[in-house]
Formats: structure tokens, sequence, C-alpha cells
């Protein structure tokens, strides 16, 4: 039976959550991670209730709640997300396809936007991506949301909500990236502007208004 769900908004911190959840529940999490491990045929219209196995008991992945919200109707799963203020999330996306790009080639799939500048990429790009990932389900019904931006502590009183068993590791998984962002990129780091950041915060207002409610929330706590 499944027991949580995370759910993995790129470039917030999931790569690392996973070695979390993996010190902890160990083979009761499910491996897969790619929505293509789930969705092999791409046919997302397919319930994964029945494509589970039966040990795994959670679950972290690039899903969107409408993916798994047959699996939290019927086992009362508790949902959970990281989220990140959506401009910095979309320039450390980009960051991140110029790398995978560097290092994969032709094979990555976004190959062909390796020459893009930032404002190229984030017009060319998913927007809104947090909140089509967590579309069908509100704020409230979620079970926990942190920040990227305040990992350690968040990921801290989760481990309490939660009663964890085990230390929980310290893990960096992207500290060891070497693609050079102020040589190799067609927007280099050091010349992202403010008026670049109001025109990604524009392509993703329904994210922006998202955060900062999820924010105020927080605060009420």
């Amino acid at each position: 039976m499944i027991e949580l769900i995370s759910i993995h908004i790129a470039k917030t911190g999931g790569r690392s959550f996973y070695e979390i959840l993996k010190n902890e529940y160990g083979e009761k999490l499910d491996p897969r991670t790619r929505r293509i491990d789930y969705f092999p045929d791409k046919n997302y219209s397919n319930l994964l209730i029945d494509r589970i196995p039966e040990q795994v008991q959670v679950m972290h992945g690039h899903l969107h709640y409408r993916h798994i919200e047959d699996i939290h109707t019927k086992y009362r799963a508790k949902i959970i997300c990281w989220m990140r203020e959506p401009v910095e999330r979309v320039i450390s996306n980009y960051y991140y396809m110029l790398s995978r790009a560097h290092e994969d080639g032709e094979k990555y799939p976004q190959y062909r936007k390796r020459t893009h500048t930032l404002l190229e990429y984030a017009r060319d790009s998913v927007r809104n991506k947090m909140s089509k990932c967590l579309e069908g389900i509100e704020l409230e019904a979620l079970y926990f949301f942190g920040f990227q931006e305040s990992f350690s502590e968040d990921v801290k009183i989760l481990a309490k909500m939660l009663v964890w068993k085990n230390d929980i590791p310290d893990v960096h998984l992207n500290a060891g990236n070497t693609f050079d962002y102020n040589d190799k990129a067609p927007t280099r780091k050091n010349d992202i502007t403010q008026a670049m950041k109001d025109e990604i915060a524009e392509l993703n207002t329904k994210d922006i208004l998202l955060y900062e409610r999820a924010k105020s929330i927080k605060m009420s706590q």
C-alpha cells in the first residue's frame, strides 16, 4: 500500500531528497523517478495504481498530481513536494539543460536548445511548471510542502512529522557539476539582468502566485 508520494518538481532539490528517502525507506521506495519509467508508452491516461510493485510504499518522481490522483484517492497517501522561487527555478533549469546537453550530446532530448539564450529557453519551455505538477490538488491538501531555499531546515520538520528513525544524510548531488556557466553558456550567469528576470516572472505568473501563497501559508503555521 502506498503511504507517501513525493512529487518531484524539477530543480527544487528532488535528487537530494530521493537519496534521503532511500536512506529512510530502503526497498520500500520505488526506484523509478522519471516519468518515462512510469509511462514507457507515454500514455498518461493509463492508471499507475495497477503497476506499482507490492513492496513499494513510497514514491518519488517527476509526476504530476493527476498521474497519481487515483493512488492518493484509494490509499489516502500523504502527498508532499518541494518548491522554489519560480524565476530562480527556471534559471537553474536552463543551466542544468545546458550541462546535460554538453555531457550527453545529441542523445539528450533537449539537445536542440543548447544554443538558446536564457530568455529563448524560458519562452520555449514549459511555463508555470510547479502549477502544472500540482494541478488538481490544493496546497492545503498536501501533507507537506517545503522550499529549496530552506531545504535543510524543512526536511528536518518533515522527518519529525513522519517520525523517521534514521539520521538525515548530508547530500549535495549537484555540487560536482563542472559545466562552466560563464564560458560555454549562451547567457552567462554574470549577464543575467533584472529585466530578464522580470520577463521570466511574467511568463510564469501562476507559479509566482502559487509560490507566494505557499510562503504565506507557511508563515501562518
